[in-house]
């Protein structure tokens, strides 16, 4: 298993792990994310050096964006902080630790730079809320987010 930055011509690939995620998530009744990806943002984001890709066996199998973060919803943060977002695996490769394995990342990348980092999700994906308590990330609790809620964790 190998993370590193995506890069140009890892475009496609990225976003249809990020469509085939939203399809589950939404057949699920789990309505985190939007499909399909719009293309141009993802690609203005690997452009930025925001767009990590995992790798096995030299397949992305998943994707994540770190990226500077100054406000997160109506919580007091220091405005140095980053942002974990997009985690997406693979359905095919869901279940096999590949998101701890996400995480650990993180948090080395949060300790390396000696910045809080931040993560969200919908707040009714309680398999998702299970998932980040069980890795060890504070959880910060419930807040309002466009008419729904989202449960915040820190690293």
């Amino acid at each position: 298993m190998n993370i590193k930055l995506a890069e140009r011509n890892d475009l496609v690939s990225i976003v249809n792990i990020l469509d085939k995620t939203t399809l589950k998530l939404l057949r699920k009744g789990i309505e985190q994310w939007s499909y399909p990806w719009p293309a141009s943002i993802v690609e203005e984001e690997i452009n930025q050096g925001l767009v990590f890709k995992m790798e096995l066996d030299n397949e992305i199998v998943g994707t994540f964006m770190i990226k500077p973060i100054h406000r997160l919803n109506s919580l007091h943060i220091n405005p140095i902080s980053l942002y974990v977002g997009r985690i997406a695996i693979i359905p095919e490769y869901q279940g096999k630790n590949l998101g701890a394995s996400i995480i650990n990342f993180c948090r080395a990348i949060s300790q390396e730079h000696k910045k809080d980092m931040y993560l969200d999700c919908w707040a009714g994906n309680n398999k998702l809320k299970s998932f980040y308590m069980s890795c060890d990330l504070d959880y910060l609790g419930d807040f309002p987010e466009d008419g729904y809620h989202i449960s915040i964790f820190q690293f």
